[in-house]
């Protein structure tokens, strides 16, 4: 009897774990200050007439700042890892001279804009390449809710 009095316990657990688990919650997406500079990007890079890319990279902002992002490109394109000034109201960075802690070069940004919340444009200059102004140009990462029309 009491060994039918447990299993009987088991199973109706088991009925409101299960019942617990498929409640639906809702989901509210919460961005970082700096969204929509921030995120992921595929970039390609012109200097001239070449073209490199498509890149990975990644503007994220500081843990503290809501006026700053760091533009990083994983080392994949240049040894590049930079804190830029944003203006969020106009969605615009720049910053000249800015310390690149991926490389002893510093690198200034101009131009730097977000169009329509998932296109980017910026130029960049290196000290170790002067002269040659590298145009930044490409498109956020689609993410899994746009990508199944959430």
């Amino acid at each position: 009897m009491k060994k039918l009095f447990n299993i009987n316990n088991l199973l109706l657990l088991g009925i409101i774990v299960f019942g617990i688990s498929c409640t639906k919650v809702d989901y509210t997406q919460q961005f970082s200050a700096t969204h929509p500079v921030s995120g992921d990007w595929t970039i390609t890079v012109k200097l001239d007439t070449t073209t490199y890319g498509p890149y990975f990279m990644k503007i994220y902002n500081t843990s503290y700042s809501k006026d700053s992002v760091w533009i990083d490109d994983n080392g994949l394109f240049w040894p590049l890892k930079a804190k830029s000034k944003v203006d969020m109201t106009n969605l615009t960075f720049a910053g000249a001279n800015l310390t690149n802690t991926a490389s002893t070069d510093s690198v200034t940004f101009t131009n730097g804009k977000v169009i329509g919340k998932d296109s980017i444009y910026f130029e960049g200059e290196f000290t170790t390449d002067p002269g040659n102004i590298y145009k930044f140009s490409g498109h956020r990462k689609i993410s899994y809710e746009e990508y199944n029309g959430l």
